[in-house]
């Protein structure tokens, strides 16, 4: 028909390949290691097993989906495993030894992690220190805290109340994968759909651009500090309840594991954007490797060799990624 237009094809490119793998590299690395897995190892692709790795991320993924906002506004916090370890401890002293209802504790818990992280920003925020370091120190003091209000035991005996947060199901669903699914459709829209969400991602991408826009720097950084407190108060209360006791040992390489599964989602360290989707493959793909390595009997101290190396590679694949892609958007921009 004369006058129309020729359609035209669009064609994938070398680069939209290598655009796409970058942009989703959490989910190609977890699916090469699901069939890797799913040969060499005949219990791996079990029902009972999966349920168990579901299990096992479902506390790392909380916690780094809220630490997905943390990184995302150009925050940084090395303290929130031994928080989580710490809170862990104080729920589980107010449950089994004092008695106190478990609603109270779980709140008292929260209460703790929240004040925790408020701490941190506002030494970061009033003496203006690096974050980094500053909750290097602030995480042993949690540890060193938890250890004495401990006496260095394990707490046990807590309510049946607690240990459901942990071990129960409705629906035969886990409830933590319940918690899980709440907080992830919780940051989801908070960081796409409301005006805090932007501001957070413009505080992340450049600070003093934000400030100069009338950004509430402050308060942003202390909204999201109750925020990520909450999460890690979750978090702590899944954990003491799957293991019926609250362990000392329980933050121990939380930390990294977060930030590692974070990075790798598609969170840059630098912030000013945001993939909570991406966080929640990354907390299942480190999983899915420490349960790997269980199922091939490897050696425990080869589980720490490896998430050194996820860390590595995490911290290659941000930084090269973002290069790769910036460069990819200059030149579509001359073109």
């Amino acid at each position: 028909m004369e006058g129309s237009s020729p359609k035209v094809e669009k064609k994938f490119s070398s680069q939209d390949v290598i655009k796409f793998l970058i942009q989703n590299k959490a989910a190609v690395l977890l699916l090469i290691l699901c069939v890797v897995l799913s040969f060499v190892s005949p219990y791996f692709l079990t029902a009972k097993n999966l349920i168990n790795v579901v299990r096992q991320a479902s506390v790392l993924a909380i916690m780094g989906i809220g630490f997905t906002l943390l990184l995302s506004s150009g925050s940084m916090d090395l303290s929130v495993g031994d928080l989580m370890a710490m809170t862990g401890v104080v729920i589980a002293i107010l449950d089994a030894k004092l008695g106190l209802p478990p609603g109270l504790c779980m709140l008292a818990g929260v209460v703790v992690s929240v004040a925790g992280l408020c701490m941190n920003t506002f030494l970061v925020q009033t003496f203006k220190l690096p974050g980094f370091i500053l909750t290097l120190a602030t995480g042993m003091v949690y540890q060193g805290i938890l250890w004495l209000i401990s006496g260095g035991q394990s707490i046990s005996g807590i309510s049946d109340t607690l240990k459901f947060v942990g071990q129960g199901e409705i629906l035969r669903i886990p409830v933590q994968i319940y918690l899980l699914a709440a907080i992830l459709i919780f940051m989801t829209v908070l960081l796409r759909r409301t005006e805090f969400g932007r501001h957070s991602l413009a505080m992340g991408g450049n600070l003093d651009s934000a400030r100069v826009c009338g950004i509430n720097i402050t308060r942003n950084k202390y909204i999201i500090a109750v925020i990520m407190g909450a999460c890690t108060a979750v978090a702590a209360m899944v954990t003491t309840g799957r293991a019926a006791s609250a362990q000392l040992t329980a933050g121990s390489g939380t930390a990294m594991d977060t930030i590692a599964a974070v990075v790798i989602g598609g969170t840059p360290m630098e912030g000013g954007i945001a993939n909570v989707p991406g966080t929640l493959v990354g907390c299942l793909l480190i999983q899915v490797i420490s349960n790997g390595l269980n199922l091939l009997d490897v050696n425990s101290n080869w589980h720490k060799v490896a998430k050194g190396v996820i860390i590595i590679v995490a911290i290659i694949l941000d930084v090269q990624g973002t290069k790769i892609l910036n460069r990819f958007r200059m030149k579509s921009k001359a073109e």
